[in-house]
């Protein structure tokens, strides 16, 4: 490839990084700002970020100044430079402060929520998938193909049945009403997966094991688990992205608020007195993104190790 062909593609890459990155930093931006500013420039920078960095310039050039700022009851202020770039920052991280006292309970139940619901897929798929994987009995094939159809399925099929199930078990408004389920409808595609790379280990692994005495937890804690890191990782990743995100079901199956997590939390602040203030709409979108966020960055090399080695065992 020429110099002048290569030039052209990254531009090009640039350009889309820039227009996919762009409605990040409106979030990100606006989360800052005032409704009247939002009103007047859809993308300008917040004026109370201008105005701390006039102070703080203004602070280190030693210039006697007297700003005019709000302080937290929102009252007009006239303070000298190094008050008043606490106060503009205070006053442009309004919006956090709030929205961090509303969706943090829901932080909270998400965390519970996914945690529990990725442990519960990977342990019973990958023992399930490792004893369809590994031992040969009648209608292992048939098991594997019944439990591979219902991906057939639509969700949104079971959504009324299993709303009826979990109401007659008694599960409305309580943490059980989603792990459970999540864990139920997670087990197919994580079985499928595992299936896929446990039938890729070596027999003879599991033969001299075998020949030394160790028995099916033994080969599944000492073989399996080791050689399957990968995956493990893999399966426990795409379950906490789709847990988290999950709206419909937990905003149907829990009326009260104190057991909302943040996709239905969301909802809830957007039709709260709170809404009134996009700074915390936004702030809370961004709140709310940052673990997956931080999953993403400490987890990418986890997750594609976890796709390709899959991808060349099954």
């Amino acid at each position: 490839m020429s110099n002048k062909h290569s030039l052209v593609l990254h531009t090009i890459l640039v350009i889309l990084t820039l227009l996919t990155l762009l409605p990040f930093f409106f979030v990100v931006n606006n989360s800052f700002r005032t409704n009247s500013e939002l009103y007047h420039t859809f993308f300008g920078l917040p004026q109370n970020l201008l105005n701390a960095v006039r102070a703080i310039h203004a602070d280190l050039t030693g210039k006697d100044i007297i700003f005019h700022a709000e302080n937290d009851a929102g009252e007009p202020v006239q303070a000298p430079p190094k008050p008043a770039i606490n106060l503009y920052l205070r006053t442009m991280t309004k919006g956090y402060r709030y929205a961090w006292q509303v969706i943090s309970p829901y932080l909270v139940n998400s965390f519970v929520v996914c945690l529990s619901t990725a442990v519960g897929v990977v342990l019973l798929a990958s023992l399930s998938a490792y004893v369809i994987s590994r031992y040969r009995f009648p209608g292992a094939k048939l098991i594997f193909y019944y439990i591979i159809g219902t991906m057939m399925f639509p969700g949104i099929l079971t959504l009324v049945p299993s709303f009826l199930l979990v109401k007659r078990l008694g599960l409305l408004d309580t943490y059980w009403v989603m792990i459970l389920p999540y864990v139920a409808s997670g087990q197919v595609f994580a079985l499928f997966l595992f299936k896929g790379f446990f039938d890729g280990l070596p027999e003879e692994l599991f033969e001299s094991a075998r020949l030394d005495g160790a028995g099916h937890l033994q080969c599944y804690r000492h073989i399996v688990i080791p050689l399957s890191k990968p995956i493990f990782s893999l399966v426990f990743i795409i379950n906490i992205m789709g847990t988290w995100n999950n709206f419909l079901w937990p905003f149907i199956t829990n009326t009260e608020g104190k057991y909302h997590v943040i996709a239905s939390g969301l909802y809830v602040l957007a039709t709260s007195p709170h809404a009134a203030n996009y700074s915390t709409l936004f702030a809370a979108y961004m709140i709310s993104s940052i673990p997956l966020l931080l999953l993403f960055v400490f987890s990418t090399r986890t997750f594609i190790q976890g796709v390709t080695s899959g991808a060349f065992k099954a």
